[in-house]
């Protein structure tokens, strides 16, 4: 009896935490809009041919 009490009393509190995590917005970035750049690089390989290197910055 005492332990499906503890049982019951541990799954309330951790579904009351988890509710009161998942509605505040700290720290959950799963939604917001990425600002992404791309730029391209041209530079010269070990034989004196361009080679244009791509690099896209997210932030």
């Amino acid at each position: 009896m005492r332990l499906t009490l503890l049982a019951l009393a541990l799954a309330a509190v951790s579904v009351t935490f988890t509710a009161a995590g998942a509605s505040s917005d700290e720290g959950y970035r799963a939604h917001d809009p990425q600002n992404c750049v791309a730029k391209r690089f041209r530079m010269a390989d070990a034989h004196g041919r361009t080679v244009t290197k791509r690099v896209r910055i997210c932030g």
